[in-house]
């Protein structure tokens, strides 16, 4: 699935163009006036001062018009730079926190070999090491808002994805009318094959409430939603954005991406998939796993 966010310089040059004719248009306007003279209305009639609208400073840009953003713009004009996400071991958005796997497409799954260094967190629940630290202080900092909060799934292996690929195939041929193979493929059309899952890269984590309720009415993940960024995670299926992710609006993952991201997408109100694919669209950075 090749995402083609909107190109950030065309909001540039749509502006440059616009504006350009617009100038074109009163300047146009200005010299028929000069050639006729000025008509009796404008001699005789003052326009009342309660009439006048001021402008603002900020406001008076010349050449620009009031124009609305279609549907699902997202302006990429302020991404960070790419050398500010990584560190000294993997510069850039090749830094393991941007791996990105998305089952509807079939060249972003992990490999079998993957097995990111784990550490235990609470319940007999792991997460990624490097980002341990971060989501014990998520975890920490909304109890202390009172709120509980329970993790209910981090990590799966890719051993365990192809036990549940395998009786998902297995439920679906027994309904009958095809054949296993074909009900492997439509649950691998699905992307619930083995490595579709991103549990497995240790950096996605799964929460509820007390209710093991996972809703975005639920008041704890709504607060969670709203400060996730500030300890590197983003929600990672947001409502709205399924045909960006290829999965279901899911309120209660969370994915850790490191805060400079995830302060990125959480703002613009994007996905992984989007905000990589805004550095693909400028030719610096390619992904593939």
């Amino acid at each position: 699935m090749k995402i083609q966010p909107k190109n950030p310089h065309y909001l540039k040059v749509r502006r440059i163009v616009v504006g350009g004719l617009a100038g074109c248009a009163v300047l146009a306007v200005l010299l028929s006036g000069r050639s006729r003279g000025p008509s009796p209305e404008d001699i005789t009639t003052d326009m009342p001062e309660s009439a006048v609208t001021g402008v603002t400073e900020e406001d008076a840009i010349p050449g620009e018009l009031d124009w609305e953003y279609p549907e699902g713009w997202v302006d990429y004009s302020d991404l960070p730079a790419a050398e500010t996400l990584g560190d000294e071991n993997q510069p850039g958005l090749s830094n393991w926190r941007y791996l990105l796997v998305n089952g509807l497409d079939r060249t972003n799954y992990m490999r079998p070999s993957y097995y990111p260094d784990m550490t235990p967190i609470e319940a007999g629940y792991s997460f990624q090491t490097r980002a341990a630290e971060s989501l014990r202080a998520f975890l920490s900092a909304a109890r202390e808002q009172g709120f509980t909060v329970s993790i209910s799934r981090t990590y799966m292996s890719y051993q365990d994805q192809k036990t549940r690929f395998n009786g998902l195939s297995s439920t679906l041929y027994d309904q009958g009318g095809i054949t296993l193979a074909e009900a492997e493929e439509e649950i691998t059309r699905q992307g619930y094959y083995p490595g579709a899952d991103e549990h497995q890269t240790g950096l996605a984590v799964n929460f509820v409430d007390e209710n093991g309720d996972a809703k975005f009415s639920t008041p704890v993940l709504a607060w969670m939603t709203e400060h996730c960024a500030e300890y590197g995670f983003i929600l990672r299926y947001p409502e709205g954005r399924e045909a960006y992710t290829g999965h279901k609006a899911e309120p209660g993952h969370y994915r850790y991406v490191g805060e400079t991201a995830a302060e990125y997408i959480m703002r613009k109100g994007i996905t992984l998939e989007e905000f990589k694919s805004a550095y693909d669209e400028e030719g610096s950075v390619t992904f593939a796993w």
